[in-house]
């Protein structure tokens, strides 16, 4: 039975560690996968330092909103009090007394009459209370200060959003520059390995005599260059990976996936232009400004109306204190300043040049925004129009290559000429991912601008 039973437990053992062992398999693969665009933008936001911070100060604002809104209520406390006197407070009324007994004709006013020397209040007394006050009007001020804290909210949201903004735009930047980075390894590793061959072809012919020495130094110098630029190319990976990290907030990545976009114009000037003026955060948080300058000169006329509030007690306990007596008392209060010195009117002009202010500010914004998004806009015609133009030349490079390529091989050609046909192909090449990077992370930035992040990253 004991047998039966160990061998139950091996047997069990041996299913768990290899469940176990691919499982390990497993999450090994998945946190070595490559980040696709969309990957690194939702960690972005939820490790990114700067990001975290923003996002705390739009809660912030939340809890200031909130307690914006508790001046519509009564305020509600209580409050105590003990006094120590130096002496207690008396009232000596002998000196009346005896007046009294002259006109009764007492013959001994202090025995018959008593000792009129009173105490009005102990020195030690103390009480407690509970008080309760509540603003009936204040001539708008307090929905003006609602208001006013609810546009505040809507701007911390606004720059948050702007924030981020500026993140992803940095963010498709250094992306899409590890991504070139990357592209440029293989091409520098391809020149290197296109090179490596012919200096060894150029080797044996030399060996079997076929061409002069010559050839070969060419193939070596070319070798040792090609060798050089793909280590410089390794390292503006490394360089690049760095700053993705960096940005996102995370310790390692195994590279990028998404690849380029190729080039292609999506819609009209006009329609981005458009897109610019109605979703552009820059421009939101301007307009929110104008509201808020608006309900400054709420505030500043509210300044003109009285002030009315009610508040009212209700004792608690008292000690020594007798010559109070209630329980409770309600009051109204009102506060109607009638003049301040002509404050109201110079401050209400001031608010409203403030609007002005805000208008002018909004109306450059404008200009400024719609110059910017044409700016992008014939960037990514250029770089479309330089892909194209390259895709052309990279297809007679490709044909030159294997023209000079054979002549070599057949004693017609020159190492040199091969050499020369190769590394146009890759600079070609390089250019042409040079233009995919340009074109995309200018029409990332369009996008974003525009509001269409989230659609941006989906085609991505």
């Amino acid at each position: 039975m004991n047998i039966i039973t160990n061998y139950k437990l091996m047997k069990f053992s041996r299913i768990e560690l290899k469940l176990l062992f691919f499982l390990g398999l497993f999450t090994t693969f998945t946190y070595a996968q490559e980040l696709t665009l969309k990957q690194a933008y939702n960690l972005m936001l939820s490790e990114n330092g700067e990001a975290k911070a923003s996002t705390f100060e739009v809660k912030a604002m939340e809890e200031e909103h909130k307690a914006t809104r508790g001046l519509r209520l009564p305020t509600i406390g209580v409050s105590g009090t003990y006094l120590h006197l130096d002496e207690n407070i008396d009232v000596d009324l002998n000196t009346q007394r005896n007046m009294v007994g002259g006109l009764l004709s007492i013959p001994d006013p202090a025995v018959v009459l008593g000792d009129w020397n009173f105490t009005l209040q102990e020195k030690n007394l103390g009480f407690a209370t509970a008080n309760v006050s509540m603003p009936i009007f204040a001539g708008g001020k307090i929905n003006a200060a609602n208001k006013a804290s609810e546009i505040k909210l809507e701007l911390t949201e606004t720059k948050h959003q702007i924030e981020e903004n500026e993140l992803t735009i940095n963010l498709i930047n250094y992306f899409f520059k590890l991504k070139l980075a990357e592209e440029a390894v293989k091409l520098r590793q391809e020149v290197f390995d296109v090179i490596l061959l012919h200096n060894n072809q150029a080797a044996k012919l030399f060996e079997n005599g076929l061409i002069p020495e010559v050839e070969t130094l060419n193939a070596k110098v070319a070798l040792s260059n090609a060798n050089r630029e793909l280590l410089a190319a390794k390292k503006d990976v490394a360089l690049a990976t760095t700053a993705v990290k960096n940005l996102i907030g995370i310790n390692s990545i195994e590279g990028v996936s998404t690849k380029f976009k190729e080039p292609k114009i999506v819609k009209p000037l006009k329609e981005f232009q458009d897109d610019m003026l109605t979703e552009n955060n820059q421009l939101k948080t301007i307009q929110k400004n104008h509201e808020l300058a608006e309900v400054g000169v709420k505030v500043e006329n509210s300044e003109y109306f009285p002030k009315i509030g009610m508040m009212g007690k209700y004792i608690l306990g008292k000690e020594n204190l007798s010559l109070v007596d209630t329980k409770w008392f309600v009051g109204v209060g009102v506060e109607w300043e009638l003049f301040n010195g002509f404050q109201r009117e110079h401050k209400i002009k001031a608010s409203k040049y403030k609007i002005s202010q805000v208008e002018e500010i909004d109306k450059q914004a404008r200009l400024n925004l719609i110059t910017y998004t044409e700016k992008l806009y014939n960037t990514m015609q250029k770089e479309l129009e330089q892909y194209e133009s390259l895709n052309a030349d990279e297809a007679f490079a490709n044909k030159l290559k294997f023209m000079r390529t054979r002549a070599f091989e057949e004693g017609t050609g020159t190492s040199l000429e091969v050499i020369d046909a190769t590394l146009k192909l890759s600079e070609i090449k390089i250019h042409k991912i040079k233009a995919l990077y340009e074109y995309n992370i200018t029409y990332g930035e369009l996008m974003v601008l525009t509001g269409k992040t989230v659609f941006f990253l989906n085609q991505n």
